[in-house]
């Protein structure tokens, strides 16, 4: 049960953080949410197995489509330096 509260509040704040301005607020916020997520994948994967932490990741990756392009692409060498 401490799982999917987890992740119930968890989901619940990145909503929240979304609807934020994007501002330092807003990005320290989104920082924090992914420090959290292996915790909270952990849990899911402990209390119910692996198909359901397959499931809780591909929300996660739903919901963190663009920061998680952003830094592939800022990983891989593809992003373009700031002029």
């Amino acid at each position: 049960m401490t799982a999917v509260l987890a992740a119930a509040i968890w989901a619940l704040l990145a909503n929240m953080v979304a609807m934020l301005p994007h501002n330092m607020l807003h990005w320290n916020l989104a920082r924090l949410l992914v420090l959290i997520t292996p915790l909270i994948i952990w849990l899911i994967g402990r209390d119910f197995g692996v198909w359901a932490m397959l499931a809780f990741i591909v929300a996660v990756i739903s919901l963190f489509r663009l920061p998680l392009a952003h830094m592939f692409k800022h990983l891989t060498g593809q992003l373009e330096p700031e002029k």
